[in-house]
Formats: C-alpha cells, sequence, structure tokens
C-alpha cells in the first residue's frame, strides 16, 4: 500500500485565508497527514506588526485558526503581544537567535522569506540541528531547473530586482543534504520540504517541479546591474554566474 498518495493531491487543497497566495490551504493540507507533535512555528521575515497584515503570513491561519504557538522574526517590525521580534538574522547568528527564544530544536513548522540570504539562513538553521517537520521556503523563480544558484551571504534585496533568493535546485541540494524532501511549489513563491523519515521513502523527481522555474520575476524594475549581478554565486562552488548562465536569462548579449 502506498501510504504517500496524499501527495499527488496536495495542489487539490490550495487556499488563500490570510497567506500571500495558496499556502494556507497547501499547509493546512500537509500537516492533516503528517500529523504533528508541539505544533509550535517559526515565520521569518514577517513584514508586519499583526498576524493579519503586511504581504500575508504562512502561519497566520496556523495561530488564529489551530491555536499554534509562534515565534516570529523580522529584521524591522515588532509586538510582544504576538511573540514579533525585531531581530537581524545572519548564518552566523541565526541557532544563537533561536536559542534565545527558546525554540525546540525538532518543532513542526518554518516559514522562511527574507528576500535574501534565504539559502544560508536555510542551511545555518540545519547545521545548528533544528529540524522541523514541514519547511517552506521563498525561491528565485528566474533560473531553470539545472541551474543552482544563490545570493552571496549578506546581499540584500534592492529596488525590486531579481537579485535574491535562490534557485530551486539550489535549495533542494541543501534539503537533500539533511535529509527532507521537496513535495510541492507555489509558482514564483514557496518551495515545501518535509523531513524524509515522515513520507515512507517516497522520492520526489526534480522534473515535476519544471512548471515552476524558468519564469521572469521582477521584471517590471528591469534588468539588474552589473554590479547586482555579481552578487550571484553558483552553489556550492561559489563560482561566479557563467556568461552562459547569464545570456540564458537575458542579462548580457
Amino acid at each position: 500500500m502506498n501510504t504517500n498518495n496524499w501527495i499527488n493531491q496536495i495542489y487539490d487543497h490550495c487556499k488563500k485565508v490570510y497567506s500571500q497566495t495558496y499556502q494556507d490551504g497547501i499547509i493546512e493540507y500537509i500537516f492533516k497527514n503528517i500529523g504533528t507533535t508541539n505544533k509550535f512555528c517559526v515565520e521569518f521575515g514577517f513584514n508586519s506588526n499583526s498576524l493579519t497584515g503586511g504581504s500575508g503570513a504562512n502561519v497566520a491561519r496556523l495561530v488564529l485558526e489551530d491555536n499554534w504557538k509562534a515565534l516570529l522574526l523580522d529584521g524591522f517590525n515588532d509586538n510582544s503581544s504576538i511573540n514579533l521580534h525585531k531581530e537581524f538574522l545572519t548564518q552566523k547568528n541565526i541557532c544563537s537567535i533561536f536559542k534565545k527564544y527558546c525554540i525546540p530544536k525538532n518543532f513542526d513548522y518554518i516559514s522562511i522569506d527574507v528576500d535574501s540570504i534565504d539559502l544560508w539562513l536555510f542551511k545555518a538553521m540545519l547545521e545548528g540541528e533544528f529540524r522541523p517537520r514541514l519547511i517552506s521556503i521563498e525561491y528565485n523563480a528566474n533560473f531553470d531547473l539545472d541551474m543552482s544558484i544563490t545570493v552571496k551571504e549578506g546581499t540584500i534585496w534592492k529596488n525590486g530586482d531579481a537579485v535574491y533568493g535562490a534557485s530551486l535546485l539550489a535549495l533542494n541540494k541543501v534539503a537533500e543534504e539533511f535529509d527532507y524532501c521537496l513535495i510541492a511549489a507555489i509558482e514564483k513563491y514557496d518551495l515545501f520540504f518535509i523531513r524524509k523519515e515522515l513520507l515512507n521513502n517516497y522520492v520526489s523527481k526534480l522534473s515535476d517541479f519544471q512548471k515552476f522555474v524558468g519564469l521572469p520575476t521582477h521584471c517590471e524594475y528591469g534588468m539588474p546591474s552589473t554590479k547586482r549581478i555579481e552578487s550571484f554565486v553558483e552553489y556550492p562552488s561559489m563560482n561566479p554566474l557563467s556568461d552562459c548562465i547569464k545570456r540564458k536569462l537575458g542579462w548580457i548579449k
């Protein structure tokens, strides 16, 4: 008996309540199938002072409707009444900040969306042995499925251009290294990873996610400058982007 048949129905459960797009329904459906442990969740960056403000929090429905406990972190906002704290996360401090707020090593869900060094925070959290059951993380949809790209540490998203985050392949490489499996995506927004031990030997195929990549994103702000493009590197080699990749993206002729 295939106990992972539910995965094939994930996209039938897309629903927006408080989230930016359809994250609410996907998250609810996933936990109906993998279960919970402590109903504790974390979200950063959280771009509002309220659970229902900003661009839409992925944890809001869990907190407001399912009575989850949440830690919210953001570089600009603070509101102790909802356990939102102003913290600027880096690869070097993320684990110490998690310990500061007494985040359990094994909790249920984290949402990562800082529009910049998402991959490095993702990797550092896992290296620090924090092991959420479900992870959602924003990806950069501009890159094709065979492009393993991320920004350098310290890169900040500026002017809304395409220089932010990491490609689907790069994020999947980090996930695979720490025994997580990619099971779903929301176009131009989030990837969803689950601990492999919860999936009864399920193996996803990257080719199933072809429709989620190579999608021009933030093009309305124009082509990134040469200096901004230099913020990207191939992962894990840390080599600069090749001219071949730049041409495919239309960033050079």
